[in-house]
């Protein structure tokens, strides 16, 4: 569940200004902020009259900026996570081959006692 803001024009916000609606929900879980930013919500109970005069009741969740740009914002968002992942998959993986490495040293030094490392070399 995520805490999400709503200005008085029920616009979403990632940050409360002091001045907006929080509302929970889980229909933004792993949504960026840009993304989340480009939602309205009309909480159930509530109303909101488009310029055009057309009245909207809630509960309703619909974008209010074009789909292709939430969309290429958060596809960029999940670039950027894989990538942040992908290079912390590589450093756990070269500290584990670090620490195989230790446990090897450790281990030829405990089977050849009086041999120096330098021995096998």
């Amino acid at each position: 569940m995520k805490t999400i803001y709503l200005d008085s024009d029920f616009k979403c916000h990632s940050f409360d200004d002091g001045t907006m609606t929080s509302v929970e929900t889980d229909f933004f879980d792993g949504k960026c902020d840009a993304y989340i930013e480009g939602y309205r919500i009309i909480p159930a109970g509530e109303s909101w009259t488009r310029s055009d005069g057309e009245r909207f009741t809630g509960e309703m969740i619909a974008p209010w900026k074009p789909w292709q740009e939430l969309d290429d914002a958060q596809r960029e968002y999940e670039r950027e996570l894989a990538q942040a992942l992908s290079a912390e998959n590589d450093a756990l993986i070269a500290d584990m081959a670090q620490m195989i490495e230790e446990v090897y040293q450790s281990d030829l030094e405990m089977m050849t006692p009086g041999v120096s490392e330098d021995a096998y070399s």
